[in-house]
């Protein structure tokens, strides 16, 4: 079932990380507010070689929308892949390598309305963990819904001394079934259907309030 997962908040936010107010400061003005909508989809796969004894496992995820900051507004697309290939024989790990595109042009990524299809379209820059070599991923996959739509939500309110921290999140979204291409020119990562996939739509709004006479912090 859709869990809702806020794979939107990972890729989608920009510039509005976790704050905290320095203590025992004064309450003051808002001095932020952000909200983000859009859709989203992830899916994962799973395939054995010939041999049974090499396991590669390819996640790949997308998302897009608007991302209001007061008093603007940007729209983004990010995309993004990450491939494990591990021998079990052997116990040797093969590959590992992520790649993120913060720039999806118009059309690279599509969900229709009803959340029932969507398309990912894109080469991703990838950087092997091991050997820091990078090389271009051609990520063709399509979605397919498989449920009903679920909606989830959730309110947060964070008190600090002298700030006041508001989150209201509300997503709907299916299960799906992905399949397509993942490759890196040589061949096909994901020669199956997905393990696991959903399409999903989230709203996300954050309001900051008081934080400016206490000062903002960064937490890791």
């Amino acid at each position: 079932m859709w869990a809702g997962i806020r794979t939107f908040m990972v890729l989608g936010i920009s510039g509005l990380a976790v704050l905290a107010p320095a203590a025992g400061t004064a309450a003051g003005p808002l001095i932020a507010s952000t909200g983000l909508s859009g859709p989203l989809v992830n899916a994962g796969f799973v395939s054995t070689d010939p041999t049974g004894c090499v396991e590669t496992d390819v996640f790949v995820s997308a998302n897009s929308g608007t991302e209001q900051d007061h008093p603007g507004t940007l729209r983004y697309g990010v995309a993004s892949v990450s491939v494990f290939v591990y021998d079990v024989c052997t116990d040797t790990v093969v590959r590992q390598a992520v790649g993120l595109d913060d720039a999806l042009e118009a059309g690279q990524f599509q969900v229709s309305q009803q959340l029932d299809h969507a398309v990912l379209d894109a080469t991703i820059e990838v950087t092997d963990i091991d050997t820091g070599a990078s090389y271009p991923m051609t990520v063709d996959v399509t979605w397919t819904g498989t449920s009903d739509i679920t909606r989830n939500h959730s309110n947060t309110n964070d008190l600090f001394p002298g700030c006041h921290v508001i989150n209201r999140w509300k997503g709907s979204g299916r299960d799906a079934v992905a399949a397509g291409v993942v490759s890196d020119g040589s061949s096909n990562l994901t020669p199956e259907a997905s393990q696991g996939a959903e399409i999903g739509y989230v709203v996300d709004g954050f309001e900051i309030i008081g934080c400016a006479d206490a000062g903002l912090t960064r937490l890791p």
